[in-house]
């Protein structure tokens, strides 16, 4: 019973981790999350890609987006309290340091109360 009990709890754990959004077959998640601020160049040829999947983001979990963007480059808090996560999506003065002020485009993910996305945003710079 023990036995079972462990191979039931394991099954479990491991078929419940987020898989990655499917965002195309120009969209590469691993070469994207590669690329931390943008700093490779690499994401820039995935901009048109997020652009044109930004709705299929809405609704998904952080978890998801973890999995699909990997780590956010900066995170901050709107009026409410609630996560934000930027993403660089060119190289700019943030590769030198985060804390310096950008103009590079960059998308910004708006997570609600409950930690689904809400909106997503493309601008320059950091909001």
């Amino acid at each position: 019973m023990r036995y079972f009990l462990i191979s039931f709890f394991l099954i479990g754990f491991f078929s419940c981790r987020p898989k990655p959004i499917d965002m195309g077959a120009v969209f590469s998640a691993d070469v994207f999350k590669s690329d931390r601020n943008a700093c490779d160049g690499l994401r820039t040829s995935f901009k048109e890609a997020l652009v044109a999947n930004k709705d299929s983001l809405i609704g998904h979990s952080e978890n998801d987006i973890f999995s699909t963007l990997g780590r956010y480059d900066l995170q901050m808090l709107d009026s409410r309290n609630q996560k934000v996560f930027i993403y660089f999506l060119e190289a700019g003065p943030q590769c030198e340091s985060v804390a310096k002020p950008s103009e590079s485009p960059s998308m910004a993910v708006y997570f609600n109360a409950t930690k689904l996305v809400k909106e997503i945003t493309f601008q320059d710079g950091v909001l």
